[in-house]
């Protein structure tokens, strides 16, 4: 079988095991980023910041990454994976030491960009990576191993960052990244293939790369991300959000128009028409803004209603983390056997099932029972992710591999962007309704919180079982119509 351009030929065992190594540190790298959540009270205090203020280390984070992953698949695709890989890793590394010594909140920010930058490209080619190294056969293994990666570095990340902040500082929770990062560079430089630029179709000697579908995406996204934000912080009739929400559908839609020309875009068209893509894309952001309400609720219920401190919340947060990063390697193992559909529609009926379970919570609920009912979300959640890497990569040709990671990660991004805004909203409104029905008792807040904690997760337990529905029927009509020409 002749191999095609991004498909890494590597015969030696252990040389493609390092191949591995550095696509899994990539998603690691990526994902340890979940750290920061738990530093933010200390770099508050320590960079003299107010709360509206720090937020903007996460916001600025996320909303760059979001904008920038798609043209930097569709720039790896194009050019090579390699050196995409290296300059995100070398970007990441130079964002830790940066970050650690910033002398103030501004500085902190402008390197989150540029960290994000570096992020973006990990998450756009380490599953591409991942999928070239080993046959089509065994993808769904690799794809198991891509989304368990993924996961560890949550876990790392949960447990290590508390440690850290508390014996070294938040510096350390930058700083101590940069062992992996400079590994990861190490593998990358000696063992990722290196190869010729693509030539795109009916250009004799390749076209540039696609730099006006990337700009107007990223003004997009970036005007939508950052308006739902602000929405949310300052007010959805203020004059930033009413300048920027509007200003990202025509974004979006110059966009489109600009891919329908172009040589070489950001997004083809024809991937839109693969099935496998969206029903992959449609599911991981329906999965994502379900589940994230445990990332922005869930620790208020901790330290609010049972009043706990981070270190058992961290606790329970690992535990979601160690049964995703478990089971995503399950999945992928079984998704070689039985098929990405029943794993990948199972694994979303049990997100779903957990959140539900979550749902029923309250301030008498112990330690045991919430680590019961938040493993089975992990549980769920890395079955299903496994499925939908191997979707996805088993749906593309693999001169596109690049494209997909980075729409997986967009999906992901968007979704959770979209539970801060609207989940956010719909927990202080039934939170306010319910406060009122319960106007002149001495616990009322607390029983407000609880009430609007059940709505929530019940709203995202619904979210889940819509995006298992879409896999359930797209993957099923997948199944039924003729297989598409995605090489392997």
């Amino acid at each position: 079988m002749m191999a095609t351009e991004n498909t890494v030929l590597i015969t030696k065992p252990w040389a493609r095991n390092l191949v591995a190594v550095a696509a899994g540190l990539g998603m690691f790298l990526a994902a340890l980023d979940i750290a920061v959540n738990v530093a933010l009270p200390t770099m508050t205090d320590d960079l003299d910041a107010d709360l509206q203020s720090i937020q903007w280390v996460i916001v600025a984070f996320i909303a760059t990454r979001a904008s920038l992953v798609m043209g930097a698949g569709s720039f790896a695709d194009r050019f090579g994976l390699r050196p995409v890989y290296i300059f995100g890793a070398a970007s990441y590394l130079v964002a830790m030491f940066c970050i650690a010594f910033s002398p103030n909140l501004e500085t902190v920010v402008g390197f989150r960009v540029l960290q994000a930058l570096g992020t973006g490209c990990l998450y756009a080619v380490s599953p591409a990576i991942a999928a070239g190294v080993f046959p089509s056969h065994r993808r769904g293994l690799s794809m198991g191993f891509t989304a368990g990666s993924q996961a560890l570095g949550m876990l790392a990340g949960t447990v290590g960052a508390g440690l850290l902040v508390g014996w070294l500082g938040w510096e350390w929770v930058f700083l101590g990244r940069i062992p992996f990062a400079v590994i990861a560079i190490v593998l990358a430089f000696f063992f990722l293939e290196r190869r010729r630029a693509m030539s795109a179709p009916g250009s004799s000697k390749g076209s540039a790369f696609d730099v006006s579908g990337a700009v107007t995406l990223v003004a997009g996204l970036l005007c939508l991300i950052i308006g739902l934000r602000l929405g949310r912080s300052i007010g959805w009739t203020s004059p930033a959000v009413l300048i920027l929400l509007p200003l990202a559908p025509l974004f979006l839609g110059t966009f489109w128009r600009v891919e329908r020309t172009a040589h070489w875009p950001v997004l083809p068209g024809y991937l839109l028409r693969l099935r496998g893509f969206t029903i992959s894309s449609l599911s991981m952001f329906l999965a994502h803004f379900g589940v994230f309400v445990i990332w922005f609720i869930f620790p208020f219920y901790m330290a609010d209603s049972l009043e706990r401190g981070p270190l058992t919340l961290g606790l329970m947060l690992a535990t979601m983390a160690f049964l995703n990063t478990g089971f995503s390697g399950t999945g992928g193992w079984l998704c070689d056997r039985v098929g990405t559909l029943p794993v990948g529609f199972t694994g979303l009926l049990v997100m779903a099932c957990g959140l539900f379970y979550m749902g029923f919570l309250n301030t008498g609920s112990s330690l045991v029972e919430i680590a019961l009912r938040i493993g089975i979300v992990g549980t769920g959640l890395g079955l299903f992710q496994s499925a939908a890497y191997s979707l996805m990569m088993g749906s593309v040709p693999s001169e596109r591999f690049g494209t997909a990671g980075a729409a997986l990660s967009l999906s992901q991004a968007c979704g959770t962007v979209l539970a801060v805004a609207v989940m956010g909203g719909v927990f202080g409104w039934r939170g306010d309704h319910h406060l009122a029905g319960l106007a002149g008792s001495s616990e009322a807040e607390g029983v407000a919180f609880i009430k609007a904690f059940k709505d929530v997760f019940l709203i995202g337990s619904s979210i889940g079982l819509l995006s298992a529905l879409v896999f359930l029927v797209g993957g099923w009509r997948q199944s039924r119509a003729p297989q598409s020409t995605a090489s392997d």
